[in-house]
């Protein structure tokens, strides 16, 4: 897992760790954005309703999905 760096107490980020933290930040966030997204969907509250040993795949279409759509907005 890649981490941004944090403050030092009573010190200011030099400019590289500012912008490591930014490259992070924007990589980071169109997968919150997708997390985000799932939890706010009525199915998945109720329960997997499909044979479980195919869990794995319909999680990986789903996001796909939804990355492809994100993709053209």
């Amino acid at each position: 897992m890649i981490l941004p760096v944090r403050k030092p107490p009573g010190c200011e980020l030099v400019d590289w760790q500012k912008q490591y933290n930014k490259i992070i930040s924007s990589l980071r966030a169109p997968v919150e954005r997708a997390i985000a997204q799932l939890k706010t969907w009525r199915t998945p509250h109720t329960g997997y309703r499909r044979p479980l040993h195919t869990f794995p795949q319909t999680i990986t279409a789903v996001t796909a999905l939804k990355f492809f759509k994100n993709s053209f907005e």
